[in-house]
């Protein structure tokens, strides 16, 4: 993976404001990354969306976030269009609350991105026609170039975005929720509950049979259904996360490297030290 240029807060938000709207037409990119989270929409054509060591095809109604220092590129693109939402991670972070107890939220926004870089499964969210129509039909009320400026609609711009985001997480929960219901998808449900266990807890001290316990899943059941859907065992998934978080906190924090080691659930730090080795 080699990440060609970095997109950072600053540049891509001089207006003051937390969000940008915008589309690109026929739109290729090479691999780059951003401090900020990206929500994409592909509003018409295909292409590969190529997401740290991942790749998957996209067309017309499919959706997903791209969360800060995450590598990503659009390649063999024909005639694509994507719409950009770009979010300053105060913004969903001031919201953090609230949002944590919508259906859906921590799994658009933070477990699928996390799935797309790491395995082969395609779970991000895919709207029909007429679910883009509609969504597209909220756009003009918060794109870089409405006439319901920042300045004089803040508010409503405000309760647009976020009334988008809760809309398609519930909608990417649905999605879930309805493919687990075929035989080779029935435990889809239990392994994102499981995930989203980790992404919310992965600084304490999680075993296999805390989890399995958690989603009422016997050891060998939860074992197998973890690895076909997340591509990896659950350990390795849980380390591979705490080494994202790590590093993060690594480029950003103003603490200590051995209270980030604790803070993200290694024994010390010669512990984390061992496994961003093997991460990296």
């Amino acid at each position: 993976m080699d990440i060609k240029f970095h997109c950072d807060e600053e540049n891509n938000f001089r207006n003051g404001f937390p969000v940008r709207a915008f589309i690109y037409t026929d739109y290729s990119i090479e691999m780059h990354n951003h401090d900020f989270y990206e929500l994409n929409i592909v509003l018409a054509g295909t292409g590969t969306h190529c997401i740290e060591n991942g790749s998957l095809r996209v067309k017309s109604g499919d959706v997903f976030v791209i969360p800060p220092m995450v590598a990503h590129a659009y390649v063999d693109t024909e005639n694509l269009d994507v719409y950009h939402i770009l979010l300053k991670k105060s913004f969903l972070a001031n919201n953090r609350d609230e949002s944590k107890n919508v259906n859906g939220f921590l799994q658009f926004t933070e477990i699928e991105p996390f799935l797309r870089g790491s395995s082969a499964r395609s779970c991000f969210l895919h709207l029909s026609q007429s679910e883009l129509f509609q969504l597209r039909g909220e756009l003009k009320y918060i794109d870089d170039n409405s006439e319901f400026s920042w300045k004089e609609c803040a508010a409503m711009r405000y309760h647009t975005v976020w009334k988008l985001l809760y809309w398609l997480s519930q909608a990417l929960y649905k999605q879930i929720y309805l493919s687990s219901c075929s035989a080779e998808k029935k435990y889809e449900v239990q392994i994102i509950n499981a995930l989203e266990y980790i992404h919310q807890n992965y600084g304490e001290k999680i075993t296999i049979d805390f989890l399995c316990n958690q989603v009422y899943l016997s050891r060998s059941t939860f074992l197998r259904n973890f690895k076909a859907f997340c591509g990896v065992p659950p350990v390795e998934y849980l380390n591979n996360y705490r080494c994202k978080k790590a590093i993060e906190l690594l480029e950003s924090a103003n603490c200590s490297k051995t209270e980030i080691a604790h803070n993200c659930g290694f024994y010390d730090l010669s512990h984390m030290k061992r496994m961003l080795k093997n991460y990296r």
